[in-house]
């Protein structure tokens, strides 16, 4: 009984994981839908470290107050995600100024400019900041496309990171298999039930006594 439920359970948990990764990719291909792992907790507590996002490419001019974005500047390295605090038209550069050009992490930055030279018209001027954070970024950015963070599960994130690595990667397909085989494995016959030995035995049991009395 225990294996015939694990069994169930196990298979039904493998068609909802392979229908939910078939989905996904299928939606990622149509929408150029990302993932994101939050991995410090400056959107905290509405997006925690170690929350999963997904993110969703929209054109800076469209992003409104209150937008959690993904974007990158072109002098960092790594992307960040922070809320929209204002957002602005593009402005010409100032002599000696920082370079502030920015874009979604697979998008292209606005082209670069000379000091006092007008800047790309599709391009806004963003303000970010952590949900956590005192303060607003040091530097806006100035960029034509960003990823919008659509929707986030938190802890996810963590859990994902840890499953693309090689010794967790490991540690999954071996406890999945060692479930499906213990599950599905044959078990050997039995000598038969008590029930199906007093079946047997009622059925080779002599008949009644009135079966032996005769008419007088």
């Amino acid at each position: 009984m225990v294996r015939k439920v694990l069994g169930t359970a196990v298979t039904t948990v493998l068609v909802v994981t392979a229908v939910g990764l078939v989905s996904w990719f299928a939606y990622a291909q149509v929408a150029n839908a990302t993932l994101i792992t939050f991995r410090t907790g400056s959107m905290s507590p509405s997006m925690p470290q170690g929350s999963l996002a997904v993110t969703l490419p929209t054109a800076a001019a469209a992003v409104e107050r209150g937008d959690v974005v993904t974007v990158q500047r072109v002098t960092a390295d790594m992307p960040v995600t922070h809320r929209v605090v204002d957002v602005r038209e593009a402005s010409p550069r100032e002599p000696n100024s920082a370079d502030m050009r920015a874009a979604a992490p697979d998008g292209a930055p606005p082209d670069p400019t000379q000091p006092g030279e007008p800047v790309d018209p599709a391009a806004r001027e963003l303000v970010l900041q952590g949900d956590d954070n005192d303060t607003a970024d040091t530097m806006p950015y100035v960029a034509n496309d960003v990823r919008t963070v659509v929707f986030s599960v938190p802890r996810l994130g963590t859990a994902l990171m840890l499953v693309q690595t090689p010794l967790g990667m490991g540690i999954l397909v071996l406890g999945v298999g060692t479930l499906v085989t213990w599950a599905f494995w044959p078990r050997r016959a039995g000598s038969g039930s008590p029930v199906t030995d007093a079946a047997t035995h009622e059925s080779t049991a002599e008949p009644p006594l009135q079966s032996h009395l005769t008419k007088s």
